[in-house]
C-alpha cells in the first residue's frame, strides 16, 4: 500500500506535532513545520521505553510522524525523483477540515504548491532516524537507517554549499557551510541587498554533533569539510568581538573573495526574517543548546576559547545568574528583546556541558518547573534541554 493509500484509509496513522507560534515565517494557517517534526521525533526516540510515563506507544507515534515526513516531501529542487527532505511548512489555506498544502520559501508562481525544505528540520529528522535504527532496529515495517542515508545524501546535495559546477562557472569555490534549505541557489539573490542566498548561514543550524554522526555513516561525502567550515565560521564571528562574548547572530553572510564571515546587516527596512537577523535573537538563542551538545559529546572543540566558554560566562553575567532574565542581545551585549523561555532553556545545556554547577542548578530549577506554553517553540526547547542535561541524549 502506498503512503497516499494509507493516508486515505488511516489518516490517524499520520502523526504530527503542533506548530510553534514564534518566528520562522509561520503562517496563520500553518499546520506544522519540519522544524517542529524534527523536535518531536528527537524527543520520542530519546524517550523510547517510556510509553507508560508518556501515555502513548512511543514507537507507533514515531512511525506516524515518519510517515508524515515521507509523504510531505519537498518539491523545489529535485526533478525526476522523490526528495527525501520534508517540506518546511504545511499550511491549510482553506481552514480546518480542508486539504493541506506545501509552502515554499520563495513565493513565486512556479513554486505554487511545491514546498521547499528548511535545513534545520531535516538535520534533526535524519539524526532521529539514525537513533531509531539503534533503538528499534531497521528490519521492521520501516528501514530507518536506509531512509536516513537518503536524507543525508539530499542534505549534502541541496543544503550544503557544494554546488561546485555552478560555483566554478562563476570563479568561486564551494565553502561547505550549511545553507538555509534546498531553495537556495546561485540564481537567488537576497532582495535585501546582502548577497547570494547561498552565502548565508543560520547559526542555529550549526548542529555539529549531527554532522559528526553523518560522517560516521556516510563515507561517500566529506562531512569533515562541513565540520571544519562550521567551526571556522563560528570562530570568525566570535573573533569580531572585543572582548569575546560568544554571542552569535541569527544569520551570517560570507564574503566569497575574502572567505570572511560577518553578521548580516539587517535593519528594520532591510532584513530577511526579522530586524534582528544580525543579532542574537529567536534563532541564535538555540546555539547554547546546539554547541553545548557538541561539547558534551566531543569534549574539547576548536571553538571553546572564542565561543563556548565566553558564551556561557556572558549569559550568566548578563542575566545576573537568573534564567528568568535571559533574553535576546545585540552583538555588543545589550538586551534587544523581552525575556522568554526560548531564550532561557538552551543555556541550561551549555552550563551542564561545562559543569558550571551553580548556574546549572539555577537552570535546572527553572526548566523543570516550566509549564507547557501556548508558544510551543520554547516548550520544545525546554523538553530537549532537560533530556540532554539529564544524560538521556546520545550519538548514534
Amino acid at each position: 500500500m502506498t503512503l497516499a493509500e494509507q493516508a486515505a484509509v488511516n489518516p490517524d496513522g499520520f502523526c504530527m506535532v503542533m506548530r510553534h507560534n514564534t518566528g520562522g515565517g509561520a503562517a496563520d494557517m500553518q499546520v506544522t513545520t519540519s522544524e517542529s517534526m524534527g523536535y518531536g521525533m528527537l524527543m520520542l526516540v530519546l524517550l523510547a521505553g517510556q510509553d507508560e510515563a508518556l501515555g502513548i506507544d512511543v514507537k507507533s507515534f514515531f512511525d506516524g510522524m515518519f510517515r508524515s515526513v515521507m509523504f510531505w516531501d519537498s518539491r523545489i529542487r529535485i526533478e525526476g525523483r522523490k526528495s527525501h527532505l520534508m517540506v518546511w511548512q504545511l499550511i491549510q489555506p482553506g481552514g480546518p477540515g480542508t486539504p493541506y498544502q506545501r509552502s515554499a520559501f520563495t513565493p513565486k508562481p512556479e513554486n505554487e504548491g511545491n514546498g521547499s525544505c528548511a535545513t534545520d528540520g531535516d538535520l534533526d529528522i535524519a539524526y532521529a532516524l539514525l537513533l531509531a535504527d539503534k533503538q528499534w532496529g531497521s528490519d521492521g515495517q520501516y528501514n530507518y537507517y536506509e531512509y536516513a542515508l537518503k536524507m543525508i545524501n539530499d542534505l549534502w546535495d541541496f543544503c550544503i554549499d557544494v554546488e561546485s559546477d555552478t560555483l566554478e562557472q562563476n570563479n568561486l569555490e564551494p565553502n561547505y557551510h550549511v545553507k538555509g534549505g534546498d531553495w537556495t541557489n546561485m540564481r537567488l539573490h537576497s532582495a535585501k541587498g546582502y548577497g547570494l542566498m547561498i552565502d548565508i548561514t543560520r547559526t542555529s543550524d550549526h548542529m555539529l554533533d549531527h554532522f559528526k554522526a553523518f560522517k560516521a555513516v556516510d563515507p561517500a561525502h566529506d562531512w569533515q569539510k562541513v565540520i571544519a567550515a562550521t567551526y571556522e565560521c563560528i570562530n570568525q564571528l566570535c573573533a569580531l568581538q572585543n572582548p569575546p562574548t560568544g554571542i552569535l547572530p541569527d544569520f551570517a553572510t560570507l564574503d566569497r573573495k575574502t572567505k570572511k564571515w560577518s553578521p548580516v546587516p539587517a535593519t528594520e527596512e532591510t532584513h530577511w526574517e526579522s530586524p534582528w537577523d544580525g543579532e542574537y535573537n529567536a534563532n541564535a538563542c538555540r546555539t547554547p543548546w546546539r554547541l553545548g551538545t557538541d561539547y558534551l559529546l566531543s569534549g574539547a572543540t576548536p571553538i571553546d576559547d572564542l565561543c563556548i566558554k565566553p558564551l556561557n560566562n556572558f549569559l550568566r553575567k548578563a542575566s545576573g545568574g537568573d534564567f528568568n532574565k535571559l533574553t535576546g542581545y545585540s552583538l555588543n551585549g545589550k538586551p534587544n528583546d523581552d525575556p522568554a523561555n526560548f531564550y532561557a532553556n538552551p543555556p541550561l545545556v551549555l552550563a551542564g556541558a561545562l559543569g558550571d554547577q551553580e548556574w546549572l542548578n539555577n537552570g535546572w530549577n527553572y526548566a523543570k518547573n516550566q509549564p507547557w506554553q501556548d508558544d510551543q517553540y520554547g516548550s520544545y526547547l525546554n523538553v530537549l534541554a532537560l533530556i540532554v542535561v539529564s544524560g538521556n541524549y546520545w550519538s548514534p
